[in-house]
């Protein structure tokens, strides 16, 4: 996967940066996630920024403070900055995700 590299503090995990900064839009990505890949661990926050994450194959599980939340392709999950969050691949098959980082409202 040609410009994929791992990201630190997570497991099976492949990112690749589609493009960067675009109005609120502040980054977009690929990830790769093998299955239970995923993180990072512990849960971690980014007060000012949200967090987008858009399932384009596989099924992803996010722990937030409302609890876990399963979603699978063509869903979309929305983490606020502030929230406390992580996400893996909960499936069988590997997964990938379009994660996109928004400046926060």
């Amino acid at each position: 996967m040609d410009g994929f590299t791992s990201v630190p503090h997570h497991t099976g995990f492949l990112a690749k940066r589609v493009f960067g900064e675009a109005g609120r839009v502040l980054d977009v990505s690929v990830a790769h996630l093998e299955p239970r890949g995923g993180g990072p661990v512990p849960a971690h926050s980014h007060p000012g920024r949200d967090h987008l994450f858009v399932v384009t194959r596989g099924v992803m599980e996010a722990r937030t403070p409302e609890g876990v939340r399963r979603f699978g392709p063509d869903e979309a999950l929305l983490v606020p900055g502030g929230e406390l969050h992580e996400v893996w691949n909960a499936g069988d098959e590997p997964a990938v995700v379009v994660g996109i980082t928004l400046a926060a409202e």
